[in-house]
């Protein structure tokens, strides 16, 4: 009769996690995982490779990386520089540093129209860095376009204006609060004609 006095029971909503808390769980995973799979087996085999590869994909690795991953342990574990599994934990560990830091140059020696998107949060710098990369690109002789399609925050479209002022470069934009695509769309066609 009196349910009104006792005290609420229902589940508390917990805050979604942060990027660096993920990636701490996701490390942790990854760690204690590699450690149980490997510890105590000598032999590198399919079914180790499968329990490796699920383990990876888990731990938000991704398809794509796991894929490589995998491809260099198995070329190496045929030939056999990779004996046992303790070379493997050692192994896989060099193989995730070296794709953390493999160097993807960007080919901008392309004869079609180049588009190059940036995104990222506010305030990280990008609206530098595309005058910045406007002004590499110039000086590499490519003709270079500028697109404004930063339309809802307050003087975005201003700052890129004047980025494309300084380097003698054409900025397409259209109002605070116009439509993105149409910005990009017209950005687009003007720089293939």
């Amino acid at each position: 009769m009196f349910n009104f006095f006792k005290k609420d029971k229902s589940p508390i909503e917990e805050k979604p996690a942060s990027l660096k808390e993920r990636l701490v769980k996701s490390r942790q995973k990854l760690g204690s995982g590699l450690s149980t799979l490997l510890l105590g087996k000598k032999e590198i085999n399919d079914d180790l490779l499968d329990e490796l590869e699920t383990l990876l994909i888990t731990a938000d690795i991704g398809i794509n990386t796991t894929d490589k991953v995998l491809e260099s342990v198995r070329k190496n574990a045929s030939r056999k520089i990779l004996k046992d599994s303790n070379n493997l934990y050692q192994f896989l560990k060099d193989e995730l540093s070296k794709l953390l830091i493999e160097d993807n140059q960007l080919n901008t020696d392309i004869k079609e129209t180049f588009v190059i998107l940036v995104v990222g949060i506010n305030g990280a710098g990008k609206t530098t860095t595309i005058g910045k990369l406007a002004k590499l690109f110039q000086n590499q002789g490519k003709s270079v376009m500028l697109a404004a399609g930063d339309t809802f925050r307050a003087a975005a479209v201003e700052q890129l204006k004047v980025w494309g002022e300084r380097n003698e470069i054409p900025v397409v934009a259209q109002a605070t609060g116009a439509d993105a695509a149409s910005v990009i769309y017209d950005a687009y066609e003007s720089a293939k004609a």
